[in-house]
């Protein structure tokens, strides 16, 4: 695995922190005729409007946070086929802190687009208090929201609703481009790779799991991130109804998110689904090209030994 087990680790620890970031901050998401409103369901911020707007923008940071952290594992991947030689900056002073502040201005600024642009104020507040109290037996008044509303609304409300909604779909297609772009790059230097045997069959073999897992990490985003928001987002200006979406989907999956990407990790990289199955006594060989087999640790023991043995002899 090399230096790459460090970038999966701070995956897991992000995902580790997605998880209490929906803890503290539960949300609902509804869609009206107006817009779309993401709102807190209990927690401890939920009494408090203007302090848990704020913590509810931290948590969608977290939506672009995964973002960011999948286009680093793109370019570590990239660099590792293309520039190997360079591959080492990644985890000098210079490549940690360049990683850190990419890291950092990716959250901030989604964070930063939902309080200036989507937060609710006291005029949000009035246009949805009765449907809020119709729907949900909710005071709208007292909850802290986040919201587009795209009709029946001042210019401004209006205005700051698509700019804030514009902004946010840039950085999402801005962030989809990029892992389009590298995998294709990425996937074709493999293939070339492999038909020049310029590696090994064992390093072709690992090029080929790691980009998978990486394909399978990014496919969790996309399916639980991206496509509920960008449908919640502009289902309303077409007047479609996505009430059952929202709860039932987008809902689901933002929360989901962070429990399905480590377990697509552990089940396509064999040192991490290894390390697991060796818990209950079992491994999986994956040395030769052919189906995978499960074989179980005193015969891997015996294994070793006879090979140990015929490499002294």
């Amino acid at each position: 695995m090399g230096n790459y087990k460090y970038l999966l680790i701070i995956f897991a620890v992000f995902d580790v922190l997605y998880s209490i970031s929906e803890i503290l901050t539960p949300i609902g998401v509804t869609g009206n005729k107006h817009g779309f409103v993401v709102f807190l369901t209990e927690g401890p911020f939920f009494e408090h409007p203007e302090i848990g707007q704020h913590v509810m923008s931290n948590r969608c940071g977290f939506i672009s946070l995964s973002y960011a952290l999948l286009i680093i594992h793109f370019v570590y991947r990239y660099m590792a086929l293309f520039h190997p030689e360079k591959l080492h900056i990644f985890f000098r002073p210079i490549g940690i802190l360049t990683a850190i502040l990419f890291l950092l201005a990716h959250a901030a600024s989604w964070s930063l687009i939902c309080q200036q642009c989507l937060a609710g104020n006291e005029e949000i507040r009035e246009i949805l208090a009765d449907e809020f109290l119709k729907d949900f037996g909710a005071d709208s008044k007292k909850l802290p929201m986040l919201t587009a509303l795209y009709y029946d609304a001042t210019d401004y409300i209006r205005i700051r609703s698509w700019i804030g909604i514009f902004l946010l779909t840039i950085t999402s297609f801005y962030s989809m481009s990029v892992y389009f772009v590298l995998g294709f790059k990425i996937m074709r230097k493999i293939s070339v790779m492999q038909s020049s045997n310029k590696l090994s069959k064992n390093s072709i073999r690992l090029q080929k799991q790691l980009f998978q897992t990486l394909i399978i990490q990014t496919c969790i985003p996309i399916v639980a991130s991206f496509l509920p928001t960008v449908i919640s987002w502009y289902a309303p200006i077409f007047f479609i109804n996505m009430e059952w979406w929202n709860t039932n989907v987008a809902t689901v999956a933002l929360a989901a998110f962070p429990f399905i990407d480590p377990l697509a990790v552990i089940y396509l990289i064999p040192s991490y689904r290894n390390a697991l199955l060796r818990r209950k006594g079992l491994a999986i060989d994956d040395s030769s090209g052919t189906k995978n087999r499960r074989i179980s640790k005193i015969s891997s023991y015996v294994s070793a030994n006879i090979h140990s043995n015929v490499s002294n002899a």
